[in-house]
């Protein structure tokens, strides 16, 4: 469920900056996201894969005329710097990190769907979750309440969001996760990584694991408990707030399972993979 109303969340993205003449197309030849026809102002999500296919990082591309941001979660944005800086060769490209002045507002705001505006000094920015509205806004810090941290979390556990070293490694195939439908597009040229995503597809998206809500009957289970069906362990839990987790469980555990997380059983969902007012992730929170 969307937020009634806007709150700043207790932390804010990472914005970096590529600019000059070859930036677009710099990008455009390494994530799996077409934004070499993106008009500008246009958003668009996407991933950055290992040579092997495997997730390396997942963010919001911002299209401008010969600029692209890229908008990654906390604690994410040198790593994409250094990852990406290593393919700079021979192009004009220049990186450049936006460190101060960035907020999240979580909610209802005044961002257009998949469009940013304004500049790199000040601008609103659509990075929505699929059931949660969500604006980065760069300048002058919006006079909002702050969210505390376990609503946030508990808004991005129901929105299936995996935080990435937690709910998923470098050892993540992406069609794991429920983002390949909003970060892969499999009619532009070779990205990096895209021999497995493609193969994979071709095939049917059969994997060995599925991201998935789990529903806590009562309370809420520590985290790196271990996730039973019909015996057998299936997973660990990986993120969890006020009565809801997520985990990356072993194929064969379908939605509408009964699991058993640590001591207390769990209702299995599948995580949301479209809009808000699709009902298949199950009820969201109200803030």
């Amino acid at each position: 469920m969307m937020l009634k109303e806007p709150f700043l969340a207790p932390t804010a993205p990472e914005l970096i900056w590529f600019t000059g003449p070859d930036a677009i197309r710099f990008l455009n030849d390494l994530i799996s996201q077409e934004i070499g026809d993106a008009e500008p102002g246009s958003v668009r999500r996407s991933l950055l894969l290992t040579p092997q296919g495997k997730l390396d990082h997942f963010f919001w591309a911002l299209r401008g005329h010969e600029e692209v941001g890229l908008v990654v979660e906390s604690g994410r944005g040198e790593a994409l710097m250094s990852t990406l800086g290593r393919y700079r060769i021979r192009v004009e490209v220049e990186i450049e990190p936006v460190g101060e002045d960035l907020w999240l507002v979580v909610g209802p705001y005044q961002n257009e769907e998949g469009r940013w505006s304004g500049d790199r000094s000040a601008l609103i920015a659509d990075v929505s979750w699929l059931t949660v509205a969500r604006t980065l806004v760069a300048g002058e810090k919006p006079d909002l309440p702050v969210l505390d941290l376990e609503s946030y979390e508990l808004l991005r556990i129901e929105a299936g969001e995996p935080l990435m070293g937690v709910d998923v490694t470098d050892a993540t195939i992406p069609q794991e996760t429920g983002l390949v439908a909003n970060t892969v597009s499999f009619d532009k040229g070779c990205f990096l990584g895209q021999e497995l995503v493609a193969r994979l597809d071709s095939r049917g998206g059969r994997v060995n694991h599925h991201l998935r809500i789990l529903r806590f009957d009562v309370g809420t289970p520590d985290l790196g408990s271990e996730i039973i069906k019909d015996g057998e362990s299936v997973g660990v839990l990986t993120s969890a707030a006020q009565g809801v987790g997520l985990s990356n469980l072993r194929r064969g555990v379908e939605p509408g399972d009964v699991v058993t997380v640590g001591e207390t059983p769990a209702v299995v969902e599948a995580v949301p993979r479209s809009g808000p007012s699709d009902d298949q992730g199950g009820p969201g929170p109200t803030v």
